[in-house]
C-alpha cells in the first residue's frame, strides 16, 4: 500500500496509567524532574534554586500541596505553566486535583512514571478539551488517560494528557523529552486555536 492510501488512525493510543497521590511521592518526582532539566541549558532558568528548595518552598497551600512550575526553554515560542495539587482530606488521603493542569502518573505494567500535562487549557488551546479522534486528527505526541476507582470522584473525568517525559529515564533523556513534549504541545495547540476560531 502506498504512502497516499494510508490514513491517520481514527484515535490517539492512549497511555493508561495511575496518578501518584502521595504526598512523599509527589515532592520526589518533582525534584528529580526539576533536577533532569535543570542539567539542560535549555531550561537555563531552573539552575537558579535547587530542586529541594522549589519543592518546598512550593508545597504547603491551603487544604493541601502544591507544586508549580512554568517552563519557557529556551528555542520555544511560549513557556508552559505546569501546577500539581493534592487535596488534603486526611493523612492518608490526599487525591489528585484534577482541575489543575499537571500530574504524574504511573504506568501500572511497568513501574515506570510520567510527568503529565493537560491537554486542556482555556488559555492556550480553548474551552473545549480535546479528546482522542481530535488530538489523532492534529498527529499529537504521546498521549495519556488518568484511570481510577471507580469509587473515587474525578472532577477531571475523560480529560486527556500530554506525556512529557518519563522520570525513569537519564536526566539527559527526561529533559529532551520535555523540550520536545512543550515543541509538540505548542504545534497542536496553534492547530486546535485555529480549527476554533
Amino acid at each position: 500500500m502506498s504512502d497516499t492510501m494510508t490514513e491517520r488512525p481514527l484515535t490517539i493510543p492512549l497511555l493508561r496509567l495511575i496518578p501518584v497521590e502521595s504526598r512523599a511521592a509527589v515532592r520526589t518526582l518533582f525534584r528529580t524532574w526539576h533536577a533532569a532539566l535543570a542539567t539542560d541549558q535549555r531550561f537555563s532558568s531552573l539552575r537558579k534554586a535547587a530542586a529541594e528548595e522549589v519543592a518546598e518552598a512550593a508545597e504547603a497551600v491551603r487544604d493541601g500541596f502544591e507544586w508549580r512550575v512554568t517552563l519557557r526553554p529556551a528555542g520555544l515560542p511560549a513557556g508552559l505553566d505546569f501546577k500539581i495539587r493534592l487535596h488534603d482530606k486526611s493523612a492518608s488521603y490526599t487525591p489528585l486535583d484534577r482541575n489543575n493542569q499537571a500530574a504524574f502518573g504511573r504506568d501500572p505494567t511497568t513501574g515506570d512514571t510520567y510527568v503529565l500535562r493537560q491537554w486542556y487549557d482555556t488559555k492556550r488551546i480553548g474551552s473545549r478539551p480535546l479528546n482522542a479522534e481530535i488530538l489523532a486528527s492534529y498527529d499529537a505526541p504521546q498521549t495519556a488517560e488518568l484511570v481510577h476507582a471507580p469509587s473515587q470522584p474525578n472532577a477531571g473525568r475523560g480529560r486527556l494528557y500530554l506525556v512529557v517525559a518519563k522520570l525513569t529515564d537519564d536526566p539527559a533523556a527526561i529533559a529532551q523529552q520535555t523540550f520536545d513534549a512543550l515543541a509538540g504541545f505548542h504545534r497542536v495547540a496553534a492547530i486546535a486555536r485555529e480549527n476554533f476560531i
